[in-house]
């Protein structure tokens, strides 16, 4: 679904002139979506696996997806944590994580880069495509590379990229149909479908849906089409529920969003879930300042509803730097249709032939690519993945696979219960080994991580002695800089097993 939509024909196509019409009907074609989701593709799968494996978690989602291949069944309870083995824990990314699984199979960590690639590749030759609906390759282009940049440090092997195309999708389906003066078609609860089996943040487009049925509402001609745009809206608004309930969990995957923002400040403990940080990531900085200029200055005018929809990704944005996605990726798609009607200049201008041979040649490129073209970049793209999966050695980075240690691990037999790095929690159920943390916030809550990050930090009223003792820890395994280690080396029943520049293992005597 995703492939079609990012290189099908677009209602511009038919406005051009004889001559790009036969270059781009040729089906040798290329196009600037097909092009930039090869550069984006082959700039990710490298031989460094970065920063695509750069996240701990990575390890956890596909030990998940092998466990529910292996079970043929999805969990219904932890049994990955000693601390809270046997309570209610659901998988809602599970379709993702048996996708993630089934490319770890198939090429270890290299398959694994090599679907996340190709995910965020599709996904932003999704993006260019549906905005050249609305605006010019240039224009088009220029949003597309700033959704790059905006989302690059979120760039990661885990389930949400492989839910981007279907969020475009669907978003973009939201907006044609108030633009069109319609209610979205049923095909639009496909992507929905996906979305809610591949990743949790379906629940905003459950939302973003009643905001364009609201400016549906807003914006219609008289009482009788507002009524119309009532009952089907609602109608549609219902089979978008009940679809993201189809699911195996049904609307437990609803519930569980909630969950996490129950954390609190928990939230703030975790780094993707703070506010950016524009020290360390400037160009996300710049490119806000740039869009606001170029709003304030040239007046753009929005509908209202419209607006407060920009205005709440940015909120979720300044809020929480994951969502740089969502800003970079849906708003651009919002705003599309209306600087088209604001500026006719940034419209597709394919009707008028400049005269020079490439140029429009470049122009053209805007149309859909060949199937010939499409055939030989899939197989070029095949061919370089499985060279890179073979050959390259790709690998997560130790900060996230601490395997020096884990050999010391498996030869001093370490047993029972360990007391380990949040970072390592991931890595950690790869292994087979029970965490005491991970990844899965909302199985621990807001109230355990906030203990633990006070405990490893020594700070707060948790006291790191009374944790050891209460879940009856074996062992340690933290960051060799964390401050919990200049404590362990202090106490008495503790020693020293294994340190080297990223980890540091204690035991406890006995």
């Amino acid at each position: 679904m995703a492939f079609t939509t990012a290189f099908t024909a677009t209602p511009v196509d038919r406005a051009l002139p004889a001559s790009l019409a036969d270059t781009a009907r040729s089906p040798w074609a290329l196009s600037w979506p097909m092009v930039l989701g090869f550069v984006v593709f082959v700039s990710l799968l490298n031989g460094e696996g970065l920063p695509l494996l750069a996240d701990p978690d990575s390890h956890w989602h596909v030990a998940i997806g092998k466990w529910i291949v292996a079970n043929l069944t999805v969990p219904t309870v932890d049994g990955h944590s000693h601390t809270f083995v046997g309570e209610p824990w659901i998988a809602k990314e599970w379709l993702s994580q048996t996708l993630l699984a089934g490319a770890y199979e198939l090429g270890g960590w290299g398959g694994v880069t090599a679907l996340a690639a190709a995910a965020l590749a599709v996904t932003f030759a999704v993006m260019m495509r549906l905005l050249q609906r609305h605006l010019g390759p240039l224009p088009a282009s220029l949003f597309t590379i700033a959704a790059i940049v905006m989302t690059a440090p979120h760039f990661l092997a885990r389930p949400h990229v492989l839910a981007f195309p279907f969020m475009l999708i669907w978003v973009a389906g939201l907006v044609r149909a108030v633009e069109e003066r319609r209610v979205p078609g049923p095909l639009l609860l496909l992507a929905m479908l996906a979305w809610a089996n591949l990743h949790g943040g379906f629940t905003l487009g459950i939302l973003l849906a009643g905001a364009f049925a609201l400016e549906a509402l807003v914006t219609a001609a008289d009482s009788g089409q507002r009524r119309y745009f009532f009952i089907e809206w609602v109608k549609f608004g219902v089979a978008s529920v009940l679809v993201s309930c189809i699911t195996p969990y049904g609307h437990e995957s609803i519930l569980v969003t909630f969950r996490i923002f129950e954390l609190g400040d928990a939230l703030n403990m975790i780094s993707e879930w703070k506010s950016p940080d524009f020290q360390n990531q400037p160009m996300q900085e710049l490119i806000l300042l740039v869009g606001l200029y170029l709003a304030l200055s040239r007046g753009l005018k929005l509908p209202f509803i419209r607006l407060l929809v920009v205005l709440g990704l940015v909120h979720l944005f300044l809020k929480y730097a994951r969502n740089a996605e969502l800003l970079a990726m849906l708003a651009p798609l919002a705003l599309a249709p209306v600087l088209a009607a604001s500026w006719p200049k940034l419209r597709p201008d394919y009707d008028k032939p400049t005269g020079s041979f490439w140029r429009d040649r470049l122009i053209a490129l805007g149309r859909p690519a060949g199937r010939n073209a499409m055939a030989l970049c899939l197989l070029l793209g095949a061919v370089f993945a499985a060279g890179m999966t073979r050959y390259a050695g790709i690998r997560p980075p130790e900060a996230t696979t601490p395997a020096p240690a884990f050999d010391f691990i498996r030869e001093a037999n370490l047993q029972g219960r360990v007391f380990n790095h949040y970072g390592f929690g991931g890595f950690l159920i790869h292994a087979g080994i029970p965490t005491f943390i991970d990844g899965r916030g909302e199985l621990y809550g807001g109230e355990f991580i906030k203990r633990y990050v006070e405990a490893v930090h020594l700070r707060g009223e948790a006291s790191l002695a009374d944790m050891l003792d209460r879940y009856k820890i074996e062992w340690t395994f933290l960051l060799k800089d964390q401050p919990a280690n200049k404590l362990l080396a202090q106490m008495p029943n503790w020693k020293l097993a294994y340190t080297d520049d990223t980890a540091t293992i204690y035991v406890r005597r006995h």
